[in-house]
């Protein structure tokens, strides 16, 4: 049995027999270029002819104004505390009054972080909502000039934003935690309006006639333990994106979530939303995933892709990478539904170390050499 990568991706998701479990590196595409430095473009290179592509393509949507954001909107840039960083300051002119956040951001690709949040009062969050929100035109050109130029290598994926996160990156995690016991109601509605938005905009899509899409969001991660509790991943996350997943699935599509973090008991409820693949699954210490376990309790009902810490990759020597993708290639195999993947984007690092690079191409190599053996005759 031999299939191309877009079948045995395509057949993961709709879990059905599978020749190998898949391979993966994340943020490989068909074009081995740009790259943020140039030790990355034999990885690049190496991915993109060996590896399961996961391409990704975008339609325009923005959760807080939608069309109108620009009205609404004002960005300029100040100097920082180092010549290679700059703050960038966001403004929004909502009609009950200004919101501003203010960002540090790098000139040469290195992660920022926020200063400022735009929500800082609970009266803020009624600002956010009083800006009229107008859909975008859409149109399918970019999904099919990506799906075009992907073919068999792969499957590109629709980002979709998630009401949830939006609604953290107005506010922060601290003042989300105090805010989600002293103004729950607040929240909820901003969530709830958030995630409507994202329904209409996913039917939207849907409406263009694209068949058997394949959904991806990041976010949850930001309402599991320790930052929240169980109660408000149910009603911030699993109830919001449920109507979502539901719709995408009415449709003959699939959804694809990205969660870091401890989510072994979120399982449950990840695969009653309607989750078909399930990214990064962490093993401890970040996460608390192992996999022999989850595979043993949940076989198939859900599609699994991970749980290689990119730290390891990083920081580890080749023996120990050996035997982390043997146990758990040999683990998520059983399931039928693998795809062995890093915990994040491999191109993160502006000044990657020799040892990285290496291991990098180590992954590649073995980790194919792991789901080749368990190739099915």
């Amino acid at each position: 049995m031999k299939l191309t990568s877009r079948e045995r991706i395509e057949r993961i998701f709709r879990n059905e027999e599978i020749d190998r479990p898949a391979l993966k590196l994340w943020s490989a595409g068909v074009d081995p270029e740009p790259v943020l430095h140039p030790a990355y473009l034999p990885v690049n290179r190496l991915a993109s002819e060996t590896t399961d592509l996961f391409g990704g393509a975008g339609f325009t949507f923005d959760l807080y104004a939608g069309a109108n954001i620009e009205k609404y909107r004002e960005t300029y840039l100040t100097e920082a505390d180092h010549p290679d960083w700059r703050l960038k300051h966001t403004v929004f002119h909502t009609p009950k009054g200004d919101l501003r956040m203010i960002e540090r951001i790098s000139l040469k690709g290195d992660p920022g972080y926020t200063k400022e949040y735009m929500v800082k009062e609970p009266e803020d969050i009624d600002k956010l909502l009083s800006m009229e929100y107008t859909p975008f035109p859409l149109n399918r050109a970019g999904y099919d000039h990506a799906n075009a130029r992907m073919g068999d290598r792969g499957v590109v994926m629709i980002g979709l934003a998630h009401a949830a996160y939006g609604a953290q990156i107005m506010m922060g995690s601290e003042t989300l935690a105090y805010f989600s016991v002293e103004e729950r109601e607040r929240v909820h509605a901003l969530i709830q309006v958030y995630a409507d938005r994202l329904l209409a905009h996913t039917k939207a899509i849907l409406d263009l006639g694209i068949p058997n899409g394949i959904f991806s969001w990041v976010g949850p991660e930001l309402f599991l333990p320790p930052l929240l509790g169980p109660a408000d991943f149910a009603e911030f996350v699993h109830d919001m994106d449920k109507p979502i997943c539901d719709l995408i699935h009415n449709a003959g599509g699939y959804v694809w979530v990205h969660s870091h973090g401890k989510v072994a008991n979120f399982i449950d409820s990840f695969i009653d939303m309607g989750v078909d693949v399930l990214n990064p699954l962490e093993p401890p210490k970040n996460g608390d995933i192992h996999m022999e376990e989850v595979v043993s309790r949940y076989g198939n009902r859900i599609g699994w892709e991970g749980n290689i810490e990119i730290q390891e990759i990083l920081l580890s020597s080749k023996e120990r990478l050996r035997d982390l993708i043997d146990e758990c290639v040999a683990a998520g195999s059983r399931s039928g539904r693998f795809i062995l993947c890093p915990s994040a984007g491999h191109m993160e690092y502006t000044a990657p170390t020799e040892k990285y690079i290496d291991n990098l191409l180590f992954y590649l190599r073995y980790g194919l050499e792991a789901v080749e053996r368990c190739r099915k005759q």
